[in-house]
């Protein structure tokens, strides 16, 4: 399923349209992430930025009353199709919530949770490897190597939210989907975030929900920007900054409202 070089599309989303019962929440929504780049989804609050994101892992699924129609293509797979294999969706599309949410289980189980069910290691010395691997992806090998029977969530709120930052990449994802991964954090661990995002986008397409523009402006390469469901502007994120092409995208980012 995987691409190779750069500025290939990884995720092509067209006219998707979200329903929560008679409410529509996202309104022909068309954009393409490119493979091994950060995109960030920007905008106010309830707009939108987050339902578009969960449909990349068809995580709307688990709201019965939510429909979501249009395409996204992801290297051709489309992801709404009912006959697709949601669990290998997932395997492959891994996500990282706002709030850590590390099981409550030992540093090491978190981390080997997802190789262990699906059988990616053959023995004990494999799923180390895999774990060890993992956790110096996600710069916390040196704090935790030590501790690694220790539960998950006796770590501070950074360390949490890189450990699921390990968890997520454990099973090789080819995309690492993020919903304010660092709304919770404190500027120093959110510093240790953004630097592990521009880090893993070297193997990794990383699609970063976020409500800090300077954030977006710092790890992103492209920006999309909600309003009430609809994505007024989408491009390179120096221009969207800079010089977009949009006045409502200029009034938000100008801080003139939103």
């Amino acid at each position: 399923m995987r691409g190779n070089g750069t500025n290939m599309t990884k995720i092509s989303a067209k006219n998707v349209n979200v329903f929560y019962g008679s409410k529509q929440a996202l309104f022909d929504v068309s954009l393409d992430i490119m493979d091994k780049e950060v995109t960030a989804l920007i905008g106010p609050s309830g707009c939108g930025k987050s339902t578009f994101l969960r449909c990349l892992n068809r995580m709307n699924d688990v709201i019965d009353i939510c429909k979501v129609e249009g395409s996204i293509k992801m290297d051709e797979l489309e992801l709404n199709s009912r006959k697709l294999d949601v669990v290998r969706l997932r395997e492959n599309v891994g996500m990282v919530f706002q709030k850590p949410n590390p099981f409550p289980k030992t540093i090491y189980e978190n981390v080997s949770y997802g190789p262990t069910i699906h059988g990616m290691a053959q023995s004990k010395s494999e799923l180390d490897q895999i774990v060890e691997m993992s956790l110096k992806k996600a710069a916390l090998w040196e704090e935790v190597k030590d501790r690694l029977d220790e539960i998950g969530t006796g770590l501070s709120g950074g360390q949490q939210q890189r450990l699921c930052i390990a968890r997520a990449i454990s099973v090789s994802p080819e995309v690492i989907l993020m919903d304010e991964p660092c709304s919770a954090l404190d500027p120093i661990a959110t510093a240790q975030i953004e630097e592990l995002i521009d880090d893993l986008k070297k193997e990794h397409t990383i699609v970063i929900v976020t409500h800090s523009m300077s954030q977006a402006a710092r790890v992103s390469q492209k920006t999309g920007f909600f309003h009430l469901g609809k994505l007024i502007e989408f491009g390179d994120t120096e221009k969207i900054f800079k010089n977009p092409d949009n006045q409502q995208t200029q009034d938000y980012i100008t801080g003139r409202f939103g």
